[in-house]
């Protein structure tokens, strides 16, 4: 019985590599995975070391993580050493995971790297050290594979999982009155900066064009204290049949407005941090956009409010012109240009044979 440890350290990555487990013991059933993330791939893995998804959510400072993330680390080698681990899969989360791959590599255990840290934006001289202990990146962006090969990397663009998961809408006409959908992103502290900005933009957009809106979120509990005016309903962020009833978006960048742009929804990205780490990220930041739709496009299809643009009136201003109808109908033709982009379906099918097969080049 083969023995594979995965791990995964946000929840749009977790999402992806839990699915991937789910291939994996389709095709070989006697696998035993033994994983930590979050509760997603609790319920997949044959044992459970912990939850690191969630650190945000229990509250830990900045130093607590460290110290706790320390300890899991001590955890993951015994089960190195104890449990004959035959291959690695990580997804994203660079810097706890490069640590976790050096290990893995100095016991002789093969690292597989499941959608790839975002080195492109801007630590491109992380490659080096990926190289160094990953036997094979399966990226999900195609010009990823050359970045990587191109430094000597084995890599391999799989498709994007998303592409499986999101069906383009069927209806592109504007609903009188538009609905309008909210995301404030799914962790602690990005809701608590966001949100305000987004409910203060709704409330422009309520008395402009008397619009309905739906906030999603990854779980009800994100805001089981929040108190919401009645135009505001709430939604899952996977209720896949809500989300394809609004118009337009207004969302962090990342996974969510790539599922937009996936279903043919325009968007206003808008992000928010603190001031020290939104100055931090811009002297290291390397690529013109931050949302992943005007990156693969190589230009501006979904307007950007970043920090200090990041202003309701702004926003408001935006989302009423992209609601135009000769606009709106030019927007939604040129988002789902993307899907593209992204080939075929198949991606994490396509993921699971090359980890099984242990096929490199």
């Amino acid at each position: 019985m083969s023995k594979i440890f995965v791990s995964a350290g946000d929840l749009s990555g977790e999402i992806h590599l839990t699915n991937l487990v789910k291939e994996i013991k389709k095709i070989e059933p006697s696998v035993h995975i033994i994983g930590e993330g979050g509760q997603y791939l609790k319920e997949v893995c044959g044992e459970f070391v912990c939850d690191i998804v969630n650190i945000n959510a229990f509250g830990f400072l900045p130093i607590k993580q460290i110290f706790f993330l320390k300890k899991v680390l001590k955890q993951i080698k015994k089960i190195f050493l104890e449990q004959k681990i035959d291959k690695v899969i990580l997804t994203d989360y660079y810097g706890f995971h490069i640590i976790v791959a050096r290990l893995a590599k100095s016991l002789n255990i093969p690292v597989y790297y499941f959608i790839s840290p975002q080195v492109w934006a801007s630590r491109i001289g992380r490659i080096e050290k990926l190289k160094q202990v990953v036997k094979k990146m399966l990226v999900i962006f195609p010009f990823e594979e050359k970045l990587y090969r191109d430094r000597g990397v084995d890599a391999v663009f799989v498709g994007h999982p998303l592409i499986d998961k999101v069906a383009q809408k069927e209806n592109f006409n504007i609903t009188q009155p538009p609905i309008i959908g909210l995301f404030p992103g799914s962790r602690k502290d990005t809701i608590k900066r966001h949100l305000p900005i987004i409910l203060e933009t709704a409330k422009i957009l309520k008395e402009k064009l008397n619009a309905n809106f739906v906030m999603f979120s990854a779980s009800q509990s994100q805001f089981l204290n929040a108190n919401f005016p009645e135009y505001i309903r709430l939604a899952n962020a996977d209720d896949w049949d809500t989300r394809k009833s609004i118009d337009i978006a207004i969302c962090p960048s990342g996974t969510v407005s790539l599922e937009n742009a996936l279903l043919g929804i325009p968007m206003a990205v808008m992000y928010k941090l603190s001031n020290f780490n939104y100055f931090f990220i811009k002297a290291i930041i390397k690529v013109k956009y931050i949302t992943i739709v005007n990156i693969l496009a190589g230009k501006s299809i979904v307007p950007e409010f970043i920090q200090f643009d990041a202003f309701p009136q702004k926003i408001a201003n935006n989302i009423i012109k992209q609601l135009a109808p000769q606009n709106y109908q030019n927007k939604t033709q040129e988002i789902l240009s993307i899907r593209k982009i992204f080939g075929s379906s198949g991606a994490v099918k396509r993921a699971a044979d090359i980890i099984l097969s242990g096929k490199c080049n």
